[in-house]
């Protein structure tokens, strides 16, 4: 029986196809007028043969910011409009909410009669705001994000392992977080990842890079888009103007299968079923987590890239990352480890490199710092990716395992500063080398250096200053200093270093300024409910 038919017996009455408007519109200084936006935009969708319209964060904003009657009035408005036109209706608020005493983002799902599915606050804004449910249309379950609650794997992902075959995020963007060498990096790979739908509705301005009068000063960067389970776009708006988007979506399309293969895993299953169980109050709080130490100290790492089975260039290729003083160098290409051995010893390197189906990390000594089994490969062992640099934490893993980006992010949980990983992807043309990129990114966000071997197309990716990178941007000052880059994206990872199709050494030189801060800053710190899903998970890689 094939897993389309599973899901779709998993889901009795609900619908094959739907059809999906997403409109990416301005924020008006006024209240009202963003609700006749609404409205109206409601009328275009509907007129389309849209089931669904979506609208993005904060498009019924009101900048009074402090208790307003006419906010419940605009709301009865958009709930009439959506009863009156038969469609749900998906959009995002920012007004004075009395139960916080403040001003916050949130969101509602509107029914086709005017009911209301769902009201979801901003965990960004309001850290004890419970997560967002999934919540169904035609009954096809879905879920929902507020922009920057993307960063939180529970908002993100756990709604996929409830069932949701639909990813709604409703955003209000910068210019800035828009980079055109990465194009959508946050959505794509959450697609691939999850095999399933994912629809971005963004902010727009009525004059291209020119926000509303009146309203908040900053351009937003539109380009809404919708994902499918492939990666690939179905629609996406070219620019920051305001448009609509309309998509028949098949929903037999988004099996959710990679989500499945992740939660059947003998260890990270453990760890998405603890998420489920601790949003249903079942899961209890194991003890504090104690996160690996790091020194601060400078570490210069690389990646030898040589076509897999062709090793006379190698050794030019060490040579050069010895002249270099490089503490570590990735192969791309295998190697058996008694050479590997040989090699490190003779130019005074770390070496990470593939035997067979495992990954082995030599020490510049030649000792042997870990043996591990990927999840490529079917490895359950995931204690033995850690390795230490210097005494930095460090982690090994494979393929795969990149797409599957919690384990990045649980890796720096856990302490981790340096990750490498190793694959042998073909990548023919410009399209298969942005979503390498944007894999890339999404995997190296969590405050670490990351390195990725590839017989093509290897990266070193910089997110040791994400915090302070995205703090200046969000505050308008300059950017820190954090060494040479290649493409710089203040919201992700900044891609440091990137080789091209044939033989090449790159490197990437780096001071580490101490301890991984991800945990509990930037996991833990903004929703803390889910504390206890963090910490288990780390120990979970810790363990052997």
């Amino acid at each position: 029986m094939s897993l389309c038919l599973l899901v779709l017996l998993a889901l009795p009455g609900a619908v094959e196809r739907l059809r999906v408007a997403v409109v990416q519109m301005a924020i008006a200084p006024a209240l009202e007028e963003n609700r006749d936006r609404i409205v109206a935009g409601i009328g275009k969708g509907a007129s389309a043969g849209a089931r669904v319209v979506v609208f993005p964060e904060g498009a019924l904003t009101d900048y009074s910011a402090k208790p307003n009657p006419a906010v419940g009035a605009a709301v009865a408005a958009i709930r009439q409009a959506a009863r009156t036109r038969k469609v749900y209706v998906l959009f995002g608020g920012w007004t004075w909410l009395e139960r916080y005493g403040k001003a916050a983002n949130w969101m509602k799902v509107i029914a086709p009669d005017g009911g209301e599915l769902l009201h979801y606050d901003k965990i960004w804004d309001v850290r004890e705001a419970p997560n967002p449910p999934v919540f169904r249309l035609d009954g096809v379950p879905a879920g929902a994000i507020i922009c920057a609650d993307r960063w939180l794997r529970a908002v993100e992902e756990l709604p996929v392992q409830q069932g949701a075959q639909l990813s709604f995020e409703l955003s209000n963007n910068y210019d800035s977080e828009w980079v055109p060498e990465l194009e959508w990096y946050w959505y794509v790979p959450r697609a691939l990842r999850n095999s399933i739908y994912v629809v971005f509705a963004n902010t727009a301005n009525r004059s291209p890079g020119r926000p509303e009068p009146g309203a908040e000063a900053r351009p937003r960067h539109g380009h809404s888009a919708i994902v499918a389970p492939d990666g690939t776009l179905l629609a996406s708006a070219p620019d920051d103007l305001e448009t609509v988007l309309i998509v028949d979506l098949d929903l037999r399309k988004a099996t959710r299968a990679e989500a499945l293969a992740r939660r059947a895993h003998p260890v990270l299953g453990r760890f998405w079923q603890a998420g489920v169980n601790l949003l249903r109050g079942r899961f209890a709080a194991g003890p504090p987590l104690s996160a690996l130490e790091s020194p601060e100290v400078e570490l210069a790492v690389g990646v030898a890239q040589i076509p897999d089975g062709e090793l006379a260039p190698l050794e030019s290729l060490l040579r050069r990352a010895a002249e270099r003083r490089l503490d570590l160098v990735a192969l791309t290409a295998s190697l058996s480890l008694p050479l590997a051995t040989e090699l490190a010893r003779r130019y005074g390197l770390a070496i990470v490199l593939r035997d067979a189906d495992t990954l082995c990390v030599v020490g510049p000594d030649g000792a042997v710092l870990t043996r591990h089994r990927p999840l490529s490969a079917g490895g359950g062992n995931l204690s033995t990716m850690w390795f230490r640099l210097k005494g930095v934490p460090a982690v090994v893993s494979a393929g795969r395992d990149a797409l599957w980006n919690e384990i990045a992010e649980l890796a720096a949980v856990a302490g981790a500063r340096l990750h490498v990983n190793l694959s042998n992807e073909a990548v023919p043309d410009r399209a298969a080398l942005v979503q390498r990129r944007q894999i890339g990114a999404a995997f190296s966000s969590f405050l670490t250096l990351t390195v990725m071997a590839n017989p093509t197309h290897s990266a070193i990716w910089d997110d040791l200053d994400g915090r302070e990178e995205t703090r200046a941007e969000v505050r308008g000052l300059p950017r820190p200093e954090a060494g040479p880059v290649r493409i710089y994206s203040a919201f992700s990872a900044n891609l440091a270093a990137e080789a091209g199709t044939g033989v090449e050494l790159i490197s990437v030189r780096r001071r580490l300024a101490g301890s991984n801060p991800y945990y509990p800053l930037r996991a833990a710190g903004l929703q803390p409910a889910m504390d206890p899903w963090y910490a288990f998970g780390a120990r979970l890689l810790l363990q052997p």
